[in-house]
């Protein structure tokens, strides 16, 4: 009876607006901000697909109207729109105003920017993406779209049950303040605006042993990085035996995930494994579901389109071309952004919320392969399939031309003749046609500036 009583840990407090009062806690912005987002997010989540797009419309009829007024580059452009009455705009039409291509967002330069950019958006910061298409372009963005932000991350943390008190440690491209927290061994906060337990980062460029071993030095609760880097990690743990012991989850990033890593991961690891889809022009744009593997588009930050080639809509079950509008970037409008990645439409989740789902997100235009005859696929190259004909460490594949593929390999060792042309014919079998395939041994395949690595490249543009 006399026992005392626990006080409960890591439920997240934000910073206190009111300095003694600990519970509950009177948050200080932006906690304040974000909270209010996530409240509204939670039930939003929930609504129905056609009461979810009623209010994406009535948001885009904001947007449209202040950068037809405001943005130079939308003032011809949205003129197809002129006589689409307040609160009747309808998903078709969209249809009516041109795509936007990266090549339009470099071209145009300041006339994609508003000269009238609401004050109370808060500050406007400049985003460069890593250029790894090959073109780069540069957005501006503001603190309102980086509440939403911050919010859409949170929502993600609870989604997947994240204790806020955890360890976290993340590896990947370091830049500005990251890469001096790792240079300096410091952690920082993870949960922007709340209390939390420590961070640490690692620069993905260094050798995978060395990353493995500082992830089993720090054994964090959650590991964050990506999916290349993932397999590699699990494939030196396996092979070695270290390992972090605490670990529960990871979460993966920036690239198109493997559907067997979920497996790899919790053999090697027992750690469950979420993905989550972004960029940097546009923030968070799908995260797994909590329940099943596929992917909710967060459709209270932004509008999806996926389209077949001849710009009509996708179905459930179907793949094409994902086209995106930011509903809340006032400073850079990116109104129907071709963002260069395919996509494939699920059907309703049976978790019973309405954001639209995506069962597969498969990658940009340069990572499908090409056969001779112009149809295009998404190759895939099984590891379990791989590893039994040779000790391949890493691989990229590279399509020259419609008769000639690069095979980049990393092996533990040379290869036998009977092994090299096991490999050929692995490789062929995965290409779905028996193309000239060139066997290239080096020490290394390099990671993108970005810290992103593809595992296969077509230089083919039909």
């Amino acid at each position: 009876m006399n026992d005392p009583v626990k006080q409960p840990q890591g439920v997240g407090i934000p910073s206190l607006a009111c300095p003694g009062i600990v519970w509950p806690a009177i948050p200080e912005r932006p906690a304040a901000d974000i909270l209010a987002l996530q409240y509204q997010l939670n039930r939003t989540q929930w609504w129905p697909a056609k009461t979810l797009l009623a209010a994406q419309l009535g948001q885009l009829e904001q947007l449209i109207r202040h950068a037809a007024r405001t943005v130079p580059f939308y003032g011809a452009r949205l003129k197809s729109l002129k006589d689409v009455k307040p609160g009747t705009l309808m998903p078709e039409d969209l249809a009516r105003i041109l795509i936007l291509k990266r090549g339009d967002v470099q071209t145009a330069g300041d006339d994609l920017l508003s000269h009238d950019i609401p004050r109370d958006h808060g500050a406007v910061r400049i985003v460069q993406t890593s250029g790894s298409t090959g073109r780069p372009i540069t957005v501006r963005v503001t603190g309102a779209t980086g509440l939403y932000g911050a919010a859409l991350n949170l929502r993600y943390h609870l989604w997947h049950g994240r204790a806020f008190s955890a360890r976290v440690c993340c590896i990947r491209n370091l830049t500005g303040a990251a890469a001096k927290f790792a240079e300096n061994d410091e952690a920082t906060g993870w949960i922007p605006g709340f209390r939390s337990g420590e961070m640490f980062y690692f620069d993905i460029t260094r050798p995978v042993g060395e990353q493995l071993a500082w992830l089993a030095d720090k054994d964090p609760d959650y590991l964050l990085t990506f999916p290349t880097n993932l397999k590699a990690l699990l494939r030196q743990s396996r092979e070695s035996g270290v390992r972090p012991r605490k670990l529960r989850q990871v979460a993966t990033m920036s690239e198109t995930l493997d559907p067997a890593l979920r497996e790899s991961c919790r053999d090697v690891w027992n750690a469950a494994l979420s993905d989550s889809y972004s960029s940097e022009e546009l923030g968070l744009i799908a995260l797994q579901c909590p329940d099943h593997p596929h992917y909710h588009l967060q459709a209270e930050s932004l509008f999806a389109e996926v389209l077949h080639e001849d710009g009509t809509p996708c179905g459930p079950g179907q793949t094409g071309r994902l086209v995106l509008t930011d509903l809340h970037n006032f400073a850079t409008p990116l109104i129907r952004y071709e963002i260069g990645d395919y996509a494939e439409i699920g059907e309703a989740c049976p978790c019973g919320r309405g954001l639209p789902v995506l069962n597969h997100i498969n990658g940009r235009t340069r990572n499908m392969l090409t056969l001779p005859t112009g149809d295009k696929i998404w190759p895939s190259f099984p590891e379990d399939r791989m590893m039994p004909i040779a000790p391949i460490r890493q691989f990229q594949i590279i399509q020259h031309d419609l008769r000639r593929v690069e095979a980049r390999l990393v092996a533990a060792r040379q290869l036998t003749d009977d092994e090299a042309g096991r490999m050929r014919i692995f490789l062929a079998s995965c290409l779905g046609h028996d193309f000239e395939i060139e066997l290239v041994f080096v020490d290394e395949i390099a990671r993108s500036a970005g810290g992103k690595y593809e595992d296969f490249i077509s230089h083919v543009d039909l």
